[in-house]
């Protein structure tokens, strides 16, 4: 229930929005983040501040044909952000449970939430914000040993066709938090949620461009463009170089998970913006029960990134600019008008796709012949299948393995769950190790948290074991220790199976 003068709380709107776009900001950046495409980060940032600059400014829509286009937009978003959810808590936590059955869970619980009205939500995410960002910033801390600043100042800013495109695609995404235009006169004033806006705008800015730095600050150069949104991302951050503490991937998407439960509340909120009614709720069940079924489709996220980038966005935009010439003076419909329409100049981008794949959890590399590696892949079990037997091939190089593994199989492997690198000692010195490394820094599909061991016996034999070593030497840093010349040392595995000592390299 409302309270008695019918208005939220601004501190209630401010902690729900922040946990989004800090939860957004810490799993989107590792996507875009390198020395090259710094700017596209501060691009997204611009772009968002100029649509909630005009949120705040303009009046919410009234019209009934305007608040549906508002609330599809939401509910694509909603619906994508929920599949995101039940694929990272598959991938981490609940690694053989089907992902419906996630889904379900996290429906019924957000379903709950929004059960109550608008208020009971709010109050929901005021209470999770604070073990929310302690959490996270807590264990972003744990991360600091591995954080280099010098590299910092080897970033490089430019406004290219292709940074303002990754910009306008990272904007798209961080727009979740658009969805507080529609509480704009429900929490006091107007000068009050002006000011609510822009601290928002503030948090979020800041954990953008602070978790992009601080990816660029442990990763390095190679940078992770190209991953596969979503689950590569939060592996990137999540697996954590130089095992602290263990690993702590379940800790670290628990917190993932408590603010994208918020943002997925808040974006199916609008339809119960008001006090609780019989009617809305059941719009709001049938809307929830279309979207568990959309959410359930291996294709939601590529028909639905296609649906934000080259539409939804742009009519939002539209929405935003046609709503500020309806009210208001001439001098703000004109700064609304000439700040907003930047971000429909963008166009044209991207899209990556979610498959059902075998899941590759090792790798081991030995010698091969005519200048080939012999190379021995290890599976995980998948929640449709049982656990593959080790595939072993002989390739130039990995990607060439996976299309031989495609002939055979025809399926695709899939290198968001690759924990470990093992290569054999004697391949140390050959030339095509080199071009291995090249093709790992040069290809995003393998997280620069993954484990490099060297091998005294076959290094197949160590990829095909059913239990993998916690630590090791993280790729991230063999592939810097390469790129600056430099030495590394990477732990042993010795012919018995023994992890015993460690050889320099190079």
């Amino acid at each position: 229930m409302f309270s008695g003068n019918h208005k939220i709380s601004s501190r209630q709107l401010y902690r729900n929005y922040a946990a989004a776009l800090i939860s957004l900001g810490a799993l989107l950046p590792p996507l875009v983040m390198n020395r090259e495409n710094a700017g596209s980060i501060l691009l997204a940032v611009l772009f968002l501040g100029l649509f909630l600059w005009g949120a705040a400014l303009v009046p919410r829509p009234s019209a009934t044909w305007m608040k549906w286009l508002c609330y599809v937009n939401y509910w694509v978003l909603g619906t994508m952000l929920v599949r995101m959810t039940g694929i990272l808590v598959q991938s981490f936590l609940l690694t053989s449970t089907a992902l419906w059955v996630i889904l379900v869970w996290f429906y019924l619980f957000c379903y709950y939430d929004l059960y109550k009205g608008l208020e009971c939500c709010l109050r929901v995410s005021e209470i999770l914000f604070p073990f929310f960002l302690f959490l996270l910033l807590f264990l972003t801390l744990l991360m600091y040993g591995e954080v280099e600043a010098d590299r910092l100042l080897e970033l490089r800013f430019s406004l290219e066709k292709r940074q303002w495109v990754m910009g306008y695609e990272l904007f798209c995404w961080l727009g979740a938090a658009g969805s507080l235009w529609h509480l704009r006169g429900q929490t006091g004033d107007v000068a009050h949620f002006k000011k609510t806006v822009r601290n928002i705008w503030l948090t979020g800015a800041g954990a953008v461009a602070g978790f992009g730095a601080f990816s660029y600050m442990i990763y390095g150069h190679a940078g992770h463009t190209g991953l596969v949104y979503p689950a590569a991302s939060a592996m990137t951050l999540a697996h954590f170089p130089g095992n602290v503490i263990g690993r702590l991937d379940t800790l670290f998407i628990f917190a993932w998970v408590i603010g994208l439960f918020l943002l997925c509340s808040s974006l199916f909120a609008p339809l119960v913006d008001g006090e609780p009614d019989t009617g809305k709720k059941s719009v709001l069940f049938a809307l929830m029960a279309l979207s568990f079924g959309a959410a359930c489709i291996p294709e939601c996220m590529q028909w639905g990134q296609r649906l934000l980038y080259t539409v939804l966005t742009p009519l939002q935009i539209l929405l935003l600019i046609l709503q500020g010439f309806r009210g208001g003076d001439g001098r703000k419909r004109a700064a609304v008008a000439a700040g907003v329409v930047l971000c429909l100049l963008l166009g044209g981008c991207s899209s990556q796709e979610l498959e059902q794949q075998s899941l590759v959890t090792a790798i081991g590399v030995d010698p091969g012949e005519d200048g080939a590696c012999h190379l021995t892949f290890g599976f995980g079990a998948s929640s449709e299948e049982e656990e593959e037997e080790p595939f072993e091939t002989d390739a130039v190089s990995i990607q060439a393995a996976k299309e031989i593994y495609r002939e055979y199989e025809q399926k695709n492997m899939d290198f968001n769950h690759l924990k470990n690198f093992y290569f054999s000692e004697e391949l140390l010195d050959q030339e095509i190790f080199l071009s291995l490394l090249q093709e790992i820094q040069i290809n995003g599909a393998y997280s620069r948290g993954t484990l490099v061991h060297v091998t005294e016996g076959p290094a197949g034999e160590e990829a095909g074991k059913k239990e993998q070593p916690e630590e090791g030497m993280p790729i991230h840093r063999v592939l810097n220790a390469w790129y600056d010349q430099e030495t590394c040392e990477i732990l042993v595995i010795t012919a018995d199976g023994r992890y015993k000592g460690s050889v320099s390299w190079p």
